[in-house]
């Protein structure tokens, strides 16, 4: 059969999938390697991984922490969780932090967006980030403190919550009142959708696993771009393929 006799263009540009690379060798490196990856649950949005509850407001979003907290098994890591001061209705569109990290005195807190409880995904989504920045403690990535936030986002892809960043990276919602109608965009998140869907491949491929399990669970283009992404690591040279012998 005849083979193209040059590498296959970069699913990523070339120089933010180099940085995809590292970021990944560097996870690796530092926290377990491939067995603990492999140990790792990539949670999707079912009963089985956020079990229901009746509770309501701030006690939701703990209910919701805790199962969180599991996936990443970080369960037993000790974490205040905050809801932030509502917004005036006048600041309803105003940009705010959906989450924020921070450790005083060597106690760890979390603030959560309550605009948040009822759209689980993107809470689901923050407090991964959030809970992530944790697990990192004052680790710096490749590239350093301008590369820390991305870095986040990846680190909790590696804890398992690809999906959830995915979805979340990019949504389009419509509205209409009596003065308008169109379409509003919110963006959650540092990574966009490009490198969201690579990270969840890069995640996949590492364990072996197959994305076929994921098409329910992501947006119809995400679940398209995962399946590329996937057949671009599978190709050979794979630019993954030192990840999985640790070299």
């Amino acid at each position: 059969m005849f083979r193209w006799p040059f590498r296959a263009r970069s699913y990523l540009p070339p120089e933010e999938e180099e940085w995809h690379i590292e970021t990944w060798r560097w996870l690796l490196d530092r926290f377990g390697g491939l067995p603990v990856l492999s140990q790792a649950n990539l949670v999707i949005p079912t009963r089985s991984f956020f079990p229901p509850t009746d509770a309501v407001g701030h006690d939701r979003v703990l209910h919701v922490f805790e199962a969180v907290k599991k996936h990443a098994r970080m369960a037993n890591w000790e974490c205040k969780l905050v809801a932030q001061a509502r917004r005036p209705d006048f600041l309803e569109h105003h940009h705010a932090a959906a989450g924020t990290f921070s450790v005083d005195g060597g106690a760890a807190s979390i603030t959560y967006d309550p605009d948040l409880i009822d759209e689980p995904v993107k809470l689901v989504a923050t407090l991964a980030h959030e809970l992530a920045h944790y697990f990192l403690g004052t680790k710096l990535p490749p590239g350093g403190e301008d590369t820390l936030e991305p870095a986040t986002d990846l680190t909790a892809a590696y804890l398992g919550f690809g999906v959830f960043g995915a979805n979340v990276a990019l949504t389009f919602e419509q509205h209409r009142d009596v003065f308008s109608y169109g379409w509003s965009s919110s963006r959650l998140g540092y990574l966009n959708e490009g490198g969201w869907t690579f990270a969840l491949a890069v995640f996949a491929f590492l364990r072996r696993d197959t994305v076929e399990p994921l098409e329910p669970y992501l947006k119809p283009h995400l679940y398209t771009e995962l399946r590329k992404a996937m057949a671009y690591l599978r190709r050979e040279p794979s630019p993954v393929r030192a990840l999985t012998s640790g070299t």
